[in-house]
Parts: structure tokens; sequence; C-alpha cells
């Protein structure tokens, strides 16, 4: 199961047992009360310039904001523009991502009060918030040709590097760039090395495999919201995730829905769901993408056989083909709900997240299915970065946060000495963390902080503590 608890504040993993499963930065609980907030408080008091758009307000986030100011300044630095002005955009782009209060609903003096963003970064934002575009960005994008702004968008490959290729190879797409690495052509390039150039190869053959795909956690929150804003609009019809959003992979293709009436849909392709149609294959298949451009695929079916389209369309080709032959061929059409078709297979319900393969009809038939983890599971947090190096919280902000949220224990990693480029710890600093945990314990417990970090290993394949430090760390 692929399972996405979002933390506020904090940015890593969860550890339980010897599972890491991803997760993302605020809440189900603080995402949902926020969320609530942020729609009265723009129905009872909305910016005047924007009160057209409100739909479409309500879904950008400061992430997203922050997200136009980062890409600015890659594209700067593309192009070698000036360092301090680069600097500034990529400032507000952390200034923005530690702001709680949702910047939708900001007036223009409280844009302007957020430190970190000046006269020319804060009237940016009003544009982002009312157009959903930056120009200066726009601008950018229409001078740079396609296949240098999907190198940009290669991590750990950065900006300096792109402008470097592009300007003494004269490579423009990702297939002459990996080409260029065949042959060897960038270890002759200032900066590059054969390592580098290797490390590169497998990041573009990665991209390139990737590309047009999705993480879960990505779409998750769009996805959901998106089928509550439709089920307003067609109440008292079924409606449900399907394919790989069901099955909850960690990378999926697209937003799936079935929705069960053979109504026209026009009534939801509109402001409300920020859902734009793209084209209809035929009667019952509508091609789409949300505001943020995610891909959506609607099938509609009748109410009558909901069920049994509902089970087709989760279950991989493999699992449904394992079905048929475990049913003799049985004829599963025309079930108005799922529960009826395992009930007719005489098979327990098999959660969507284990319909990958038929080998788990065989665990059903024996009522042998595995348990799927649950949030309740979830012990503690691992890998958390504080404001002693790059993150956004204190320490305390996120042990007391980490114990209000039930978990039993929090592992804080920060950068080690050698990553200067986010505020590494020299020992001096460590030793000042670890007496703050210590404190801490004893004022929290029995909840507990445990000391670790992210240590940078040199090029001689040792760590950049001495050994006396190093034995200092729990973990």
């Amino acid at each position: 199961m692929n399972l996405d608890t979002d933390f506020h504040g904090l940015h890593g993993f969860i550890l339980l047992n010897c599972f890491a499963i991803q997760f993302s930065e605020k809440s189900q609980n603080y995402k949902s009360k926020k969320k609530n907030l942020r729609s009265k408080k723009i129905r009872e008091n909305p910016c005047p310039n924007s009160i057209n758009n409100l739909e479409i307000i309500q879904m950008l986030t400061n992430k997203d904001i922050a997200n136009y100011f980062n890409e600015l300044g890659g594209f700067m630095d593309l192009y070698g523009e000036n360092a301090f002005r680069t600097k500034s955009y990529k400032n507000a782009y952390i200034a923005i991502r530690k702001v709680d209060s949702p910047m939708v609903e900001m007036s223009d003096v409280e844009i302007s009060a957020v430190k970190g963003l000046g006269k020319s970064t804060a009237s940016k934002v009003r544009e982002i918030i009312e157009t959903r575009k930056m120009q200066k960005l726009e601008d950018y994008k229409a001078k740079t040709p396609e296949g240098i702004q999907e190198m940009l968008k290669i991590k750990g490959f950065g900006a300096k590097k792109v402008s470097i290729i592009w300007k003494e190879l004269e490579v423009e797409t990702l297939g002459e760039l990996l080409y260029a690495c065949n042959e060897n052509r960038l270890i002759k390039l200032k900066g590059f090395g054969e390592k580098t150039q290797l490390d590169l190869k497998k990041k573009i053959e990665y991209f390139l495999k990737s590309r047009d795909k999705f993480r879960y956690a990505t779409l998750e929150a769009e996805a959901l919201e998106l089928i509550e804003k439709i089920e307003k609009i067609l109440p008292n019809i079924a409606i449900s995730l399907t394919g790989e959003m069901r099955r909850r992979l960690p990378i999926v293709e697209k937003i799936e829905i079935l929705i069960g009436t053979t109504d026209n849909l026009d009534d939801i392709f509109n402001k409300k769901t920020g859902l734009e149609l793209l084209n209809r294959t035929d009667d019952f298949f509508y091609n789409c993408q949300t505001v943020n451009e995610l891909p959506v695929k609607i099938t509609t079916c009748s109410a009558e056989e909901f069920g049994s389209k509902l089970f087709k369309f989760t279950g991989t080709r493999a699992f449904l083909e394992g079905f048929v032959a475990f049913t003799n061929g049985a004829d599963f059409t025309n079930l108005a709900t799922e529960a009826a078709v395992f009930e007719k297979a005489n098979l327990p319900i098999i959660p969507p997240e284990l319909r990958e393969n038929a080998a788990i009809l065989e665990l059903a038939k024996a009522n042998d299915l595995p348990k799927l983890i649950e949030a309740s599971d979830i012990k503690g947090v691992v890998h958390s970065h504080s404001t002693y190096s790059d993150g956004y919280n204190t320490l305390r902000e996120m042990a007391e946060y980490s114990k209000a949220q039930g978990f039993e224990y929090l592992v804080i990693t920060d950068h080690s000495k050698s990553a200067f480029y986010a505020n590494g710890l020299k020992p001096d600093r460590v030793l000042a963390q670890m007496a703050e945990i210590d404190a801490l314990n004893e004022e929290l417990a029995p909840f507990k902080i445990f000391k670790s970090i992210e240590s940078d290993i040199l090029n001689n394949g040792s760590l950049d503590y001495d050994d006396e430090v190093l034995a200092k760390f729990d973990m």
C-alpha cells in the first residue's frame, strides 16, 4: 500500500519497522482544517481584484506560488543574469514556502510585509494569484528551446551546467545530450568529468523513462478534491477513482475516474471543477486536464453496471485475466456494486492495492489476505531537517507537533558540515543541537528525539566528522 501521511513543517520519510514510507508537508487534519478555513475566508473577504477566479484561486497553494520563483531563478541562471537579482527570486521561493497563511487570501499590503519579499517580487505574487502566470517567466520560456527547458527539470543537473552544454556543444534536446554522453563529449567541458558524465547519463535515462508520469502524492489531493467537486454537481451518482490511482501505485500516469451515469457530462467542465475537456473518444470516455494541466480520464457507465466496471477498471490486466480463469469465465456484468462481484465469486473483497497480479486470488480464497499498513501503524518520523540547517521549523516546533500527532519519536537528521550550501552543522553546532535535544527529551518524555545527521561522504570514503563526534549520535 502506498501510504501518504502529510506532516507540516517536516520533509523526509516515515519509518515503520523496515518500511520507509514517503510523506509530504502537512497533516491531513491540518490540511482539511486549512482548506475549510481557506474557503470560508475567501467567501467572506475575497481579494477585490480576483473575485472572478475564486474557484481557481482556492487550488493555488503557497508551494505552487513559490515554484514560479524557483523556476524563474533557474532560467536566470541559465542565461547568466545578474546574480543578485537571481538570488532575490530564489530567496522569494524560500520565503513563500515558510508562510503559514494562504497567500491567496492576503492583501497586497500583507504580501509586501512577508519577510524576504521585495516590492517587485510581491507584485509578481499578485500577478500569479490573479492570472496563474508570471510574465517574466513566460518571456524566458518563449525564447528557450523546449529541450533545454526539459534539461532544467532533471534533478541534480543544474542550470549552469545546462548553459555550458547548450552554448559549447549546441545541444538542444535530451536525445542529443544522451548521444553526446555516449560519445564522451562532455568530459572535455569545464566542470565536467567522466564521473559527472556517467551520472548525467543515468539521470537522462531515468527522466526519459519517467516522463509524463507522476508521484501518487502529487496527484492524490487534487484527485480527491476533483471527485468532491463532481459529486456536488452530480449528487446521488456513484463516483470513484480507478486504475493506478485507486491501487495507489507510487508512480501513476493520470487521474482515472468512473462515473455511474450515461448522461452528458458537460456540466462538470467549468471553473468550479477547474476541469477542461480535451476530447471524447466515444460516448463513454472523456480525456481532460485539470487547471494545473494534470491528465484526467473519465469513464461513464450505467448505475446498474457501476460495480462491474469499477472492478474492471481497477485491477491490472494480469489480475483480471487471473480472475477470469479463477472463476471459470463466469459472467460478472451488470452488477451495481463491487462487493457484489466478490460475493458472486465467493471471495472476500480484495483491497484495490492488492490487485496487481493473480497470485493474490489464492490468498483470498484461503482467507489469508495480507493486512495493509494503516496510518495508526506509523510510530515515528525520520530524516527531518530543522532550522539548524535548511529546515523551515525549529527543533521544538517539530518535536511538539510530532508528539501532538501521536508519534512516539522524531529523528533529527540535519545536514553535516560539508553541506555549506544548506547551512550544514559544524561540530560546535552539533553539540549545541544535542544539548537542546536532551532538554526537550526530558521535557516531552516519553516522546523521544533521536540524534542523527545527514552526513556527507568525503572523496576518501570517510564521513565528514571525526569518530569522537560521530560516537555521540544515536544513529
